[in-house]
């Protein structure tokens, strides 16, 4: 367990600081690396606008409000559409702020489903919402996000894309997505957001927290941080297959493990205890490694921990997550993965009270400057 996870397992949450920071200073320090003057300008006023308009954030209405010309709602849009600015600058000032405000976080990825219209929005795609079970026209963000006990920022964003938008060149170019951008799934997109921030030197061996909602495999991805050195709690679905290492067995012979499914490990040698949330939950703990038809691989040698939340009114697990953090206690690594339910209701917030559903968005620098400047928002709250 790396030193980064211990002090993340050990340490009580740290307040917010009282008052915010002057917005004209904070706008300088996060979009002071745009080339010109009135790039940097526009960022501030878009951000005062995104923070001061209620309701719809839309050009004409921000402008309105901050009281500015009508010509003003037209340099905003230009700002966000066609500037040619960098988003990358902007993101890595905010990492390096939130880390700052929360030196214990551990990084956690939330999904944003975007509803649109029409057909021109770059990366609109048909999406199933599993809890409506119905089909719906979005685009689809993957979100990294800084995140300790009280709190949940976001400071990277990746754009889901299809072959559909990658493989017609036409779209293309009219959607202005970079020759280099190919469609990646979304484990792979955080693992590019983790180099990312892991090359800026921020949070490097924070834990990452990753959610069901994109965990499509889970076993990948826990090989890949385990070869980058990172800790993780990966939230795994009831089906997912595990070789369950009995208690008090000796790992290295076959003989002493069985084949089976995260649901499955509960008929068998399961430890229980109380869960520190004080709903009558109890935690369920087994040792596992991912199961792979080939015995010799990594993955299948790799030893982890499982760890399922089992409600009081059940006999069954509801939830399962698979862990590299084997000293900790369940009670801990339940607690951090429990951190994405911040990070759900702060990708609530971006979609309610910042913007984030208020853009078209129809080229992809446009999309990746919209979020940004939404999170900047967000992070500007949560320092007041």
């Amino acid at each position: 367990m790396s030193t980064q996870a211990t002090a993340v397992l050990t340490a009580p949450p740290r307040p917010g600081r009282s008052g915010h920071p002057d917005l004209t200073a904070y706008s300088e320090r996060v979009f002071g690396h745009l080339p010109r003057s009135d790039q940097r300008r526009w960022a501030a006023v878009y951000l005062r606008g995104l923070l001061a308009t209620p309701g719809r954030k839309s050009g004409r209405r921000m402008a309105r409000v901050l009281g500015l010309p009508s010509a003003a709602s037209q340099s905003l849009q230009q700002f966000i559409t066609s500037s040619p600015w960098d988003w990358e600058s902007p993101r890595r000032e905010l990492s390096r702020i939130a880390a700052d405000l929360m030196p214990n976080a551990v990084w956690t990825t939330g999904a944003v489903l975007l509803r649109r219209g029409g057909t021109q929005s770059v990366g609109l795609h048909q999406r199933l919402v599993p809890e409506s079970g119905r089909h719906i026209n979005c685009q689809v963000g993957i979100g990294l996000f800084l995140t300790d006990g009280l709190r949940s920022v976001p400071v990277h964003w990746q754009l889901v894309l299809n072959d559909t938008w990658c493989d017609d060149p036409e779209r293309r170019r009219r959607a202005r997505i970079p020759h280099d951008v190919t469609p990646r799934p979304a484990w792979a997109l955080t693992l590019d957001m983790l180099a990312q921030s892991a090359a800026d030197r921020v949070a490097v061996s924070a834990p990452l927290v990753h959610s069901l909602d994109h965990s499509r495999d889970p076993s990948r991805l826990a090989a890949q941080l385990h070869q980058a050195g990172r800790d993780f709690v990966i939230e795994v679905p009831a089906h997912q297959p595990f070789t369950a290492i009995l208690p008090g067995r000796d790992a290295s012979d076959p003989a002493t493990m069985r084949t089976t499914t995260a649901a499955g490990l509960l008929e068998g040698h399961v430890r229980t205890t109380p869960s520190l949330r004080g709903e009558d939950i109890r935690l369920g703990s087994a040792t596992v490694r991912f199961h792979s038809p080939r015995a010799t691989s990594p993955a299948a040698r790799r030893t982890l921990r499982l760890v399922a939340e089992i409600p009081a009114a059940r006999r069954q697990p509801s939830r399962f997550w698979v862990t590299s953090l084997r000293e900790a206690t369940p009670q801990a690594v339940h607690a951090l993965a429990l951190r994405s339910e911040l990070t759900g209701r702060t990708v609530q917030r971006l979609q309610n009270d910042l913007g984030l559903l208020d853009f078209e968005g129809r080229s992809y620098p446009g999309w990746h400057h919209h979020m940004t400047l939404a999170s900047a928002a967000y992070l500007y709250r949560c320092l007041g």
